[in-house]
């Protein structure tokens, strides 16, 4: 639809951050508007496994604290604490469920830091689907289903190109629609949940640590970074950021995540050497196994590398499919079709699996033979991988091509407890306010299921905070073309 000229609220991105600040700020008494620059919304959630994430008790500020690194204002950590028992209240009055999930039933990967303090009071939930449905979607289709229950105003493919300043106080937009620009007030303020800036090749080399590959929305390109930066704010989180090892196909824009899902498997540089305890990862933040070059180690840090696997692993389950995919690709169900199609390599033996992938023999043949004489002491003496997940790679033996790849990059504008967006110096930019990957709380790791619960938490705040924020006279009548 055509944006309308002016709204009480404005919310730029319509993923889970910004449907729920939408539906907060109208259920508080606003009228809303929604911009997405994208042909749909959804931006992450749409390929999120739809967990979501709780911890209560004495120590839980100090839980998100330690996950923070403490890079995150106490402040801002105590908000998001008061609000995560009221998340599965919200899904379920929007017509959702979010039972909790058995830690158990996830073979050793919840919970996710189980020795920071307060762990002993984290727990998980997962959005229930319906039948034939992945939990990030059914998640989406409830958010956005209550969007438009709401007659709330969505416009699709309108891009906000810049924010309106009257005074110092943010009262608006400039879009590109249909060829046009279209200047569109906000009474009470403007809601940025437009996403991280991971899609971006070049704000990924400038801010992340390592060269990553996305895998997740192609539209998180960076647009809050651009918008609220010419208004003055402050940033963090920069350098932050989860992700998993990845497929890259040329014929599809984003990568596919990678997860193994039985233990015959190891990790290879692209030298075909071991360089890290392939199982002691947590799963958002496995991506930083290829940090773990030692100088006395004589491989050097070169990606792409390969997963190395055999048949019990291949038979296990999808390489790819614990999260969803942006290619909109079924990745088969035992990885058969993938071994046909080229994506992954097969050998007989090491001889023929150095043959498929251009390997070096020798080398592949005594990493294999390294790993073998570690199964058979039941110690990994180089890399401390746990003796229970020691397991022989019997032939015939896979590999498929990784790249580190990135799934949400944190950083972006600095925010409050009331998700006010800030200035250097730390005062809050009248009318501007931030929810979800657009500046996440989280300063260096996360918890599974800490970004959707983000987006949900911070929506809600940002929401209603823009809501009941006194309006201030922004334009007597509708705002003509820019």
């Amino acid at each position: 639809m055509t944006p309308p000229r002016e709204v009480d609220v404005l919310v730029v991105g319509f993923g889970a951050a910004g449907a729920t600040a939408a539906i907060s700020a109208h259920d508080a008494g606003a009228s809303v508007a929604i911009i997405e620059k994208t042909s749909a919304g959804g931006g992450n959630c749409v390929y999120s496994g739809g967990f979501l994430f709780e911890v209560d008790g004495p120590r839980a500020v100090d839980h998100l604290d330690a996950l923070c690194f403490g890079k995150t204002d106490r402040t801002v950590l105590e908000a998001y604490v008061r609000g995560l028992p009221d998340v599965p209240g919200f899904v379920d009055s929007l017509g959702g469920s979010t039972p909790e999930v058995d830690p158990e039933a996830f073979g050793g990967m919840l919970p996710s830091w189980p020795h920071f303090p307060g762990a002993g009071h984290v727990r998980y939930r997962q959005f229930a689907p319906a039948a034939g449905e992945r939990p990030g979607p059914g998640l989406w289709r409830v958010l956005e289903t209550a969007v438009r229950e709401r007659d709330i105003a969505v416009a699709l493919d309108t891009r906000v190109v810049e924010l309106v300043l009257d005074g110092d106080r943010v009262a608006g937009v400039v879009v590109e629609h249909d060829g046009e620009r279209l200047r569109i007030g906000a009474r009470a303020g403007v809601i940025l949940a437009s996403g991280g800036f991971e899609a971006d090749p070049e704000l990924r080399d400038t801010y992340l640590p390592l060269p990553l590959t996305s895998v997740g929305h192609q539209g998180n390109t960076g647009d809050t970074l651009t918008l609220s930066t010419i208004v003055g704010a402050s940033l963090w989180h920069m350098s932050a950021f989860f992700g998993w090892l990845s497929f890259v196909h040329p014929d599809f824009p984003a990568a596919f995540t990678l997860d193994v899902r039985a233990p015959s498997f190891i990790y290879l540089d692209g030298d075909g050497r071991r360089f890290s305890d392939e199982t002691g990862w947590e799963v958002h933040d496995a991506v930083r196994a290829v940090t773990t070059y030692l100088p006395r180690r004589p491989n050097r840090p070169r990606m792409p590398g390969w997963i190395v696997f055999d048949e019990a692993a291949r038979l296990a389950g999808p390489l790819h499919g614990i999260v969803g995919s942006p290619n909109g690709y079924a990745w088969s169900t035992d990885n058969a079709a993938e071994v046909a199609a080229g994506w992954i390599s097969r050998g007989e033996d090491a001889a023929g699996l150095a043959g498929a992938t251009g390997l070096d023999p020798a080398v592949l043949q005594r990493a294999l033979g390294e790993y073998a004489d570690a199964v058979s002491r039941g110690r990994d003496d180089e890399f401390g991988r746990a003796p229970a997940t020691l397991v022989p790679l019997l032939p015939p033996l896979y590999a498929i091509r990784m790249t580190p790849g990135v799934a949400t990059a944190s950083g972006g504008p600095r925010r409050d407890a009331h998700a006010r967006v800030l200035r250097t110096g730390g005062a809050p930019i009248p009318g501007l306010f931030a929810a979800g990957a657009a500046g996440s709380i989280w300063g260096h790791l996360t918890e599974h299921g800490g970004g959707l619960t983000d987006a949900i938490v911070f929506g809600r705040i940002a929401g209603t905070r823009c809501a009941t924020d006194a309006p201030v006279a922004v334009a007597a009548s509708p705002l003509s073309q820019a």
